[in-house]
C-alpha cells in the first residue's frame, strides 16, 4: 500500500467517526433532526463514485485497493445512517399527528 492510499483511508476513517458519532447520538435520543436526507444521499453517492474509481482502476489491470473496502463500508454506514433518519422522521411525524 502506497503512502498517497494510507492518507486517503486516514480521511475516510475520520469521516466514519463522523458518521458513527452521528448515528449513536441518533440512536440514544431517538431524533432525527437537523439531519438532511438530500445530504447523506450525496455522501453516500460520493462513497460510490470512490468504489467506482477503485474498481476502475482494478478494471484496467490494477491491483484492487484496500482503499476500496473503506470507500464501501463508509457508504454502508451512510446508508444505515439514512435509513435511521427516514425511520426516526416517520416516528416524529406519526407522535406529532396521531391517526
Amino acid at each position: 500500500m502506497t503512502d498517497p492510499q494510507l492518507l486517503e483511508i486516514a480521511m475516510l476513517i475520520s469521516f466514519s467517526v463522523g458518521w458513527y458519532a452521528s448515528i449513536f447520538h441518533m440512536l440514544r435520543t431517538g431524533e432525527a433532526s437537523g439531519k438532511s436526507r438530500q445530504f447523506i444521499m450525496l455522501v453516500t453517492i460520493g462513497y460510490a463514485f470512490g468504489c467506482a474509481a477503485k474498481l476502475a482502476v482494478w478494471h484496467d489491470g490494477g491491483a484492487l485497493s484496500w482503499v476500496f473496502y473503506v470507500y464501501f463500508w463508509n457508504g454502508l454506514v451512510c446508508l444505515a445512517d439514512l435509513f435511521l433518519v427516514m425511520h426516526f422522521t416517520r416516528r416524529s411525524r406519526q407522535l406529532a399527528h396521531p391517526a
